[in-house]
């Protein structure tokens, strides 16, 4: 599997910054592209930018006060993402210029982060899901994932197929509602912040599925 797979490149935020007291928008959401990277260029980014590994520490900071609140918002007004699907020149479905072959599983609210990095290793080792990409998520307790999609499969089936495969074999806490794989976004212009991780796998050797 050559690590070529394109996407666009989005910088924060994700969503509207507004003033608390009067409710104005004072920054706009990002919705176009600053540009299109490959997922070298990406890995690159997760584990070796210096500006990502402060931003990502404040997620962390905030995420171990128990911060909830501080936490979404340092995510959504400070990170950059991506949308693994695909290249678009716009943050709409059906604005996609160029497919990328890949799709993004998240999987959220584990108990720690020795968990999540140890489902990181065992994401990446899965036979049958074989990622491209694998890393730690922003708060430390999730895991994301770019999961190739099966040669000839919908990109839609193969979000389903691999949401429902992560959830069968790894969501092992059936209690806990939140934790587990996320569902909320099937569509292809789904996004994923990216975050600091020195030891996110990237598999750059090839390999058939």
């Amino acid at each position: 599997m050559e690590n070529f797979f394109r996407m666009s490149l989005f910088m924060p935020p994700i969503s509207p910054i507004k003033d608390k007291a009067t409710g104005r928008t004072l920054k706009s959401a990002t919705l176009t592209p600053l540009r299109t990277v490959e997922l070298s260029e990406v890995y690159q980014l997760v584990t070796a930018n210096a500006k990502l590994a402060a931003l990502t520490l404040d997620v962390r900071d905030a995420a171990l006060r128990g911060d909830d609140n501080a936490c979404r918002l340092l995510k959504q007004q400070t990170l950059p993402y991506v949308t693994p699907c695909g290249v678009f020149t716009r943050r709409r479905s059906d604005c996609i210029e160029e497919q990328s072959g890949l799709m993004v599983v998240d999987i959220d609210h584990l108990d720690s982060t020795e968990e999540a990095e140890k489902l990181r290793q065992q994401l990446f080792d899965d036979p049958y899901l074989c990622p491209a990409l694998v890393f730690v998520s922003p708060t430390g307790r999730g895991v994301k994932a770019f999961v190739p999609c099966i040669p000839g499969q919908n990109t839609s089936d193969g979000i389903y197929w691999a949401m429902n495969y992560v959830h069968c074999m790894y969501d092992t806490d059936q209690q806990q509602s939140e934790k587990g794989v996320d569902t909320s976004g099937k569509d292809l212009v789904r996004s994923c912040f990216l975050c600091h991780d020195p030891k996110a796998l990237i598999r750059i050797a090839n390999h058939k599925l």
